[in-house]
């Protein structure tokens, strides 16, 4: 008469190979869910970016003010009262600064606007938004979006 039933070896060995294939499973979920992580920080960053490009668009004549190696942010506030395009400029770029600040609090977090006037009147204006902020992946690295916004210098009368 044949045996029936599992010995105790051949459960335990099932048991071993169930064991590996679920800690496969954990290492891919956790890996899938750093790479989420890392992907809505970029997502974060890329709107951040996009808003400060908008803002940019809208105020043409503020131009060099948006650069964040110019000089300090000037007092005042444009919801109270009119304010001329250069200030506009400082408060949007002190707008993306503090943002992206409160969004990636880190010390190493930057945030920059650069500058590049038209050279001749068929040349654009160029900007680049960068925001630049610590890597979770692999500490010590950094990571982050930049964006190039060409914008035509305004016309005059127009």
């Amino acid at each position: 008469m044949t045996p029936r039933g599992f010995t105790l070896i051949e459960s335990l060995v099932a048991l071993v190979v169930l064991s590996v294939g679920l800690l496969g499973a954990a290492a891919t979920l956790l890996r899938s869910l750093g790479a989420h992580d890392e992907a809505l920080r970029r997502a974060t960053a890329l709107a951040l970016a996009r808003d400060a490009a908008d803002r940019i668009r809208a105020n043409g004549l503020g131009r060099a003010a948006y650069d964040t190696r110019g000089s300090s942010i000037p007092g005042g506030d444009c919801a109270a009262s009119a304010c001329d395009a250069a200030t506009r400029a400082a408060l949007d770029r002190e707008h993306f600064v503090s943002s992206a600040r409160a969004a990636f609090p880190f010390a190493e977090t930057r945030a920059e606007i650069r500058f590049e006037p038209a050279i001749g009147p068929a040349a654009t204006d160029r900007y680049e938004i960068t925001l630049r902020f610590p890597a979770r992946s692999q500490p010590g690295a950094m990571d982050g979006v930049a964006l190039a916004v060409a914008v035509y210098a305004p016309v005059a009368g127009a």
